[in-house]
């Protein structure tokens, strides 16, 4: 005869499976929120907004022109398209840009029925955007920030090789 669990060992089961959960939700969220923060990049403990300048990237896809922050005062950074916390004053940027092409649409060919549904036949997915330019060699600019500050790397591409950058106050 085949018996269920004692009264309580279930409910016992059920309630460290619902606490574990409920820690590693709480552990991922504090992540995915530290990641959200910039970078520090000076020494000691972290300041509050009101003393420290903000970094921004230039990797906003929509612009066309992808900046990314390779160096900030001889210091290499792993993620160039992060935002970094810096102490006010003058600093010395490295960059890096890259220029992808649009996105381009397949047109569908034609349709069937497939469960009683119109699907696409004959058609591709979406093909990604790919890189048609890419700077060869770093850009480095100077940046002030001040503390309180945001600033944002925004960029052209020029003729050839030919690209600028710089540094530009950016509007709440």
């Amino acid at each position: 005869m085949m018996t269920g669990p004692a009264p309580g060992v279930f409910r016992l089961s059920s309630w460290r499976s619902c606490r574990a959960f409920l820690i590693l939700t709480g552990l991922m969220a504090i992540s995915c929120a530290q990641s959200l923060c910039p970078r520090q990049m000076y020494e000691g403990p972290p300041l509050p907004k009101e003393q420290v300048g903000i970094v921004r990237s230039g990797c906003m896809e929509e612009s066309g022109l992808t900046i990314m922050i390779t160096q900030i005062d001889g210091k290499v950074v792993a993620d160039g398209c992060a935002d970094f916390a810096l102490l006010p004053g003058d600093h010395h940027i490295e960059l890096s840009a890259k220029q992808q092409s649009p996105k381009a649409e397949i047109p569908v060919t034609g349709s069937g029925m497939v469960f009683g549904r119109p699907t696409p036949m004959a058609s591709r997915p979406e093909e990604g955007s790919r890189v048609v330019w890419a700077s060869t060699s770093p850009l480095r600019i100077p940046c002030r920030v001040q503390a309180g500050q945001e600033v944002i790397i925004v960029g052209t591409k020029g003729m050839g090789e030919d690209w600028q950058a710089r540094c530009q106050e950016q509007t709440r």
